[in-house]
């Protein structure tokens, strides 16, 4: 049986010979034209066309049996409905290989900066695929144009924190391709020579598919579980914050009805003094002649006041 010597451990050339790779990164990061440059033929979508689905494609590639997984792309910022159905096609993209793949390409553009944002969702995804998939994920750099700015492929990693970060997850592994290659220059080469030496580190140990199913599974219950009481808990305090509105609003009625009640007392009150007033000033001036009929009293006096009225009179003829 022929073997390979990595760091001193025999690994089986056959855990090589039939190679699986899966393709994961944001959207419009370069995954298909990466699909298309390691299998040697336009088999993925061209650029500029969305993939909405994983899809599998094999070839022969250096005199052996490639296969490469492409998958959607992540949003910037994806809401909560888009990113699910990436999350489940990166997922269904691992069943595509059976019984695993052997190796992830984390797709990374280096045609703008790389946030800290994009670091996390980068990690997000490639923790779908289980705690084991950094062990055998490779960072696959795509650059547009044959130059890299003005520094080199190491220098941009060491310059950014959240790229160094990203690498250091995948175990120091990280590649390049380039729009335009250099000439003599096999980018692709390199690359397989890197994913067969991960591999054999990892002595030919493959990313289970059904692990990884099942534990995406999981993960997809406990998370709709979160959901779940995270929506009974906006229910519990919308259905509390209506509660505190109708008391709000009953004390702010019953409020209302006493200062309304005060008003009246209040008005009632002033009638009566102005009555009084009326009443005095009456007798103080002796009080019309006998001729005056009380029926023409003001409107405001009540009968009690005009009877009061006239027992005065009669006392003063």
């Amino acid at each position: 049986l022929d073997v390979i010597l990595v760091t001193g451990q025999a690994v089986p050339l056959s855990v090589v010979s039939g190679l699986r790779i899966i393709l994961i990164g944001e959207r419009e990061a370069g995954k298909s034209a990466v699909g298309n440059a390691i299998l040697g033929s336009e088999v993925f979508d061209a650029v500029g066309v969305r993939t909405r689905e994983a899809v599998k494609r094999q070839r022969e590639v250096a005199e052996r049996q490639v296969t490469v997984v492409d998958t959607p792309g992540w949003e910037w910022f994806p809401s909560r409905g888009s990113s699910l159905g990436v999350r489940r096609e990166i997922v269904r993209g691992v069943s595509l290989c059976q019984p695993g793949p052997h190796a992830v390409l984390l797709v990374v553009p280096l045609s703008f900066s790389f946030t800290k944002r994009e670091r996390q969702a980068a990690e997000e995804h490639v923790e779908l695929l289980g705690e084991r998939a950094w062990g055998h994920t490779v960072v696959l750099f795509t650059v547009k144009g044959g130059r890299l700015k003005d520094a080199t492929l190491e220098e941009e990693v060491e310059e950014s924190e959240e790229l160094q970060g990203l690498v250091e997850l995948c175990g120091g592994r990280y590649h390049a391709l380039y729009g335009r290659s250099r000439k003599g220059h096999d980018a692709v080469a390199e690359l397989l020579e890197k994913l067969d030496n991960m591999v054999a580190k990892n002595r030919g140990e493959l990313l289970s598919s059904e692990e990884v199913l099942e534990e995406a599974r999981e993960k997809e219950e406990e998370e709709e579980r979160r959901h779940q009481e995270e929506d009974r808990e906006r229910e519990e305090d919308l259905r509390r914050a209506k509660e505190a509105l109708r008391e709000l609003e009953m004390e702010e009625e019953k409020e209302e009805v006493q200062e309304e009640g005060g008003k009246a007392t209040e008005e009632s009150t002033r009638q009566q003094r102005g009555r009084r007033r009326y009443t005095d000033e009456k007798l103080d001036t002796g009080v019309e002649s006998s001729s005056a009929d009380p029926t023409s009293a003001p409107p405001h006096l009540t009968w009690s006041d005009l009877r009061a009225i006239r027992d005065q009179r009669c006392k003063t003829q």
